[in-house]
């Protein structure tokens, strides 16, 4: 079961041991990734495992990030544009937002493995293709890293809930509520101040 606090629990590397992830371990944080939500059910998303030295080493000059070459095991999430052009009018806004989701069940299941990831987006698709020898329609949209770390980085600090979060209405916060991480009891923690308010103006009205 998915805790809020694993969500938080993500971290990154900048340096990692050289300790092969096992079979089985990579084999539930694929499945997490292959359950990710997809636009129209298309399920439009493969992946490649890469753990040649020589590949990640090619790999991470593409991309332009050392620590992939670092890393024992990288995942590279290739999406099926034109199949999922049969179902969605935006087929590739719709296959990075599947990758995206898939990329976070994974990096999620990963933390609680034990293991921490590095997501990196907005490479030469085209090259990495090459590189993985893809057929022509299957396009590279991320590259996920896995690995062990004796130093693993937090993720960078979020905005208070009550700063992004409104209630029934954009600009409407009920704060004591969003400033954590629990919304339960909403409905009735507004009724309560609802109420509190009726109570003073009832008592300002009988002082005039």
């Amino acid at each position: 079961m998915v805790e809020l606090e694993d969500f938080a629990s993500i971290t990154t590397f900048n340096d990692c041991r050289n300790e092969i992830i096992e079979r089985k371990k990579l084999g539930r944080i694929l499945e997490a990734g292959r359950n990710a939500p997809s636009p129209g059910n298309v399920q439009a998303l493969e992946f490649v495992v890469v753990e040649d030295e020589e590949t990640r080493h090619h790999l991470s000059e593409i991309l332009g990030d050392s620590r992939v070459s670092k890393a024992p095991s990288s995942v590279v999430l290739i999406s099926d544009v034109q199949r999922m052009g049969r179902r969605v009018s935006d087929p590739m806004e719709a296959c990075y937002s599947e990758a995206a989701a898939s990329a976070q069940n994974m990096r999620i299941l990963a933390s609680k493995e034990g293991l921490s990831s590095n997501l990196v987006t907005g490479f030469n698709s085209e090259d990495v293709a090459g590189l993985l020898n893809c057929p022509e329609g299957k396009v590279p949209l991320a590259v996920l890293s896995f690995a062990y770390t004796d130093n693993p980085v937090k993720s960078s600090s979020r905005f208070g809930m009550n700063q992004v979060c409104f209630y029934n209405e954009y600009g409407a916060q009920v704060s004591s509520v969003f400033d954590g991480f629990e919304w339960e009891g909403l409905r009735e923690e507004k009724e309560v101040y609802h109420k509190k308010a009726k109570g003073i103006v009832s008592k300002i009205r009988k002082h005039l």
